[in-house]
């Protein structure tokens, strides 16, 4: 059992906080021992005094030696010896690694609350281990902070909480703030959960939580960031694409999906063939042959399924939709399509290079599978090649499932290997291999 006994002038308030919620109920299950003890009990005084005027004069009142000393005492006989901390303005200051520290060596703390403008010396360099504080600043008691260390150190003792990870996923105990939290509704005031968490991919929540863990001890306590001995090759990739992304712009306005026109061909055009440089510096042998030109979008517009994403009038991405069978699907290979119902396939989407980073690209596969919700079909369907990962990792984010593998019409001398993904459209996601 991990005890602490609280030396204060109002027990009534440390007994409501300390005995309520979570540290309650591990007293009741006897894992805690927290009782708070009045000072005033121990004074030889009959009027209960507990202070006296400062030697050497100054305003307000210093807490007297004898009345601390009687009451420690008390409890080291009762109780046993512990370790004394006086909470202290003038302390060291207090963190998750003292709260660790407290856990981990002592099983039993006394928490000494001061009071006016101090506690004698002499019974702090008689019977005081340590002083502490909470930081840079002063309360009217010690009550507040010694609440605090008793909490923080409590529910890090073994069975308080449920699990380590209630305590080990959140600020400070590797020196990181915690990631951001969200719960139901999906959607609340316009706002939307992160796709990441929505996944259902335990790997991409973790690497999303993580990463937005380094993005806010960045940006809110440089101080915990320049520490953090951030080596990890993950924590090196993460860190690269935060960096990248800081380049990026911040988007404040909607974007919008709208019909293509020819007035769009120009802006579609450039747009492609920063697609196609940006692929061929990743070795990704993809549209390297002159596909997809200027006729196909011509064609695509002709039929209705080519689509821009405009911010604020500039276009930021383009792809085109058409409703299957599609030449070569039925040829897949090393697996198989989940459903045999009507289909719609996701063709030549890129997204303009200052957009990259902005979210542009999760709108585009929301925004597909709208228009596919409109055209009476069940499953969205698209093939990527098999290097081309940033699209692969965009698709699994947007609910895809990799199917298996299939070709297409590539020049000559070009890959003309690609992997097929599907997603299915009524908004349920798709059950894993082998279960129900």
């Amino acid at each position: 059992m991990y005890r602490i006994d609280l030396m204060t002038l109002f027990p009534d308030a440390v007994d409501g906080v300390l005995g309520s919620s979570i540290l309650g109920r591990a007293q009741g299950r006897g894992l805690l021992a927290l009782q708070a003890h009045q000072i005033r009990d121990y004074t030889l005084s009959k009027q209960k005094q507990v202070d006296d005027y400062p030697y050497g004069g100054g305003r307000g009142a210093v807490m007297q030696a004898d009345p601390l000393y009687r009451c420690w005492q008390h409890i080291t006989e009762t109780c046993g010896p512990g370790h004394t901390i006086y909470l202290s303005p003038c302390g060291t200051p207090f963190d998750q690694a003292a709260a660790k520290r407290l856990a981990r060596e002592h099983d039993h703390l006394i928490l000494v609350c001061g009071h006016y403008e101090g506690v004698d010396q002499r019974f702090l360099d008689a019977y005081v281990d340590e002083e502490i504080s909470l930081g840079d600043f002063v309360l009217t008691g010690g009550e507040i902070a010694a609440m605090a260390v008793a909490d923080a150190v409590c529910r890090l003792v073994p069975g308080v909480l449920s699990d380590p990870a209630c305590f080990e996923d959140e600020s400070h105990w590797d020196g990181l703030l915690e990631y951001p939290q969200y719960s139901r509704p999906e959607l609340w005031q316009g706002r939307a959960v992160p796709k990441e968490l929505l996944s259902g991919d335990h790997s991409q929540v973790q690497r999303w939580r993580r990463k937005q863990q380094l993005l806010r001890t960045r940006q809110r306590r440089p101080d915990l960031f320049a520490k953090l001995p951030l080596s990890s090759r993950q924590d090196q990739e993460l860190l690269r694409e935060l960096e990248w992304e800081a380049t990026r712009p911040v988007l404040t306005a909607p974007l919008l999906c709208r019909p293509a026109t020819t007035d769009d061909l120009p802006a579609i055009l450039e747009l492609v063939a920063q697609a196609r440089a940006l692929l061929r510096r990743r070795g990704v042998d993809q549209w390297q042959d002159g596909y997809p030109a200027a006729q196909v979008f011509q064609a695509d517009m002709a039929q209705g399924c080519c689509h821009v994403l405009t911010y604020e009038g500039e276009l930021a991405a383009v792809f085109s939709l058409t409703r299957g069978p599609e030449a070569g699907y039925d040829a897949i290979t090393d697996g198989k399509w989940r459903g045999d119902g009507p289909y719609a396939v996701l063709h030549r989407s890129a997204v303009a290079d200052r957009f990259r980073g902005a979210g542009v690209a999760d709108r585009l596969l929301e925004s597909a599978k709208e228009l596919a919700l409109g055209m009476d079909v069940e499953w969205l369907r698209v093939d990527t090649h098999r290097k081309n990962k940033a699209m692969q990792n965009l698709l699994r984010r947007g609910g895809f499932q990799y199917r298996g593998n299939v070709l297409v019409c590539a020049g000559e001398g070009h890959d003309p290997r690609r992997l097929a993904f599907e997603a299915k459209l009524d908004g349920r996601p798709l059950a894993r291999e082998g279960k129900k």
